[in-house]
């Protein structure tokens, strides 16, 4: 297990222990049936998702955060530089809050779709590279050409995918994006 998931493993941990506590009072279950959960959890899939890492590069699987919130708790629990995916919204979205968290952690975004246009007016002031890719596989490919090593790429939305693909089928395809990035550097 690395940095990272360790990190986030032990937050998810902590903050669901403290609910499981409360609850095992009331429901009188004993102390040891909730360490055993808690060790066995694995967390969520899509949702700060370790796929692995090429060239000193780590990439995370975070297709769940289909929100600002979402990605606002993904960059907080990060510890390196980010290398952002994002899908450029379709309706207006604020990012007011995540504009600190993207200054402090991101260095670069490449944005899904629709030109970046308003991902790139939202985060012009505080992300100095900014970059439109057309799909998810050329944001990958892109991302890990921009990734150097100790960088995080990460694919985090921020809002909803199109309305015909799911966050679950947009994860699965990053995965395999970078499962073939990974494949061609094996070679």
């Amino acid at each position: 297990m690395n940095y990272f998931e360790e990190f986030t493993n032990t937050r998810i941990k902590k903050s669901d222990s403290l609910a499981a506590g409360i609850s095992s009072k009331v429901l009188q279950i004993r102390k040891e049936s909730i360490q055993k959960s808690l060790k066995e959890f694995e967390g969520t899939e899509h949702r700060q998702e370790y796929v692995g890492t090429i060239d000193e590069v780590m990439y995370f699987d975070d297709a769940k955060a289909e929100s600002v919130n979402a990605t606002w708790f993904t960059f907080e629990s990060t510890v390196k530089p980010i290398v952002w995916i994002a899908n450029e919204p379709k309706t207006p979205v604020d990012y007011s809050d995540l504009i600190p968290m993207a200054k402090q952690n991101v260095k670069v975004l490449v944005c899904i779709g629709g030109k970046g246009k308003k991902m790139r007016k939202a985060f012009a002031d505080v992300i100095k590279e900014i970059y439109d890719a057309a799909s998810l596989e050329e944001a990958v490919e892109m991302a890990s050409i921009l990734a150097q090593e100790d960088d995080i790429v990460l694919f985090s939305p921020a809002c909803r995918p199109d309305a015909d693909v799911s966050f679950s089928e947009q994860g699965e395809l990053f995965k395999k994006y970078v499962k073939n990035i990974e494949n061609e550097h094996c070679q």
